[in-house]
């Protein structure tokens, strides 16, 4: 008898946290969030409330990336 194993989804991250993952500024990766070049990046509440950045988001970013 085999059990399905259930694994959880990966957490939105915050803009600290992917600035120091790819390695830019939090200020671009805030303007990466606006333009929606991280697509699917969200807020989680008002204007003025901190981005939340989800793995699919970053995934996106890097394959949609002109080359260096």
């Amino acid at each position: 008898m085999s059990t399905a194993v259930q694994t959880l989804p990966r957490l939105a991250l915050t803009l600290e946290q992917v600035a120091e993952m790819l390695q830019e500024p939090p200020a671009t990766i805030a303007k990466h969030c606006r333009t929606q070049a991280l697509k699917g990046a969200y807020k989680t509440g008002g204007r003025t409330s901190p981005w939340r950045i989800p793995p699919a988001a970053i995934d996106y970013y890097q394959q949609h990336q002109p080359k260096q």
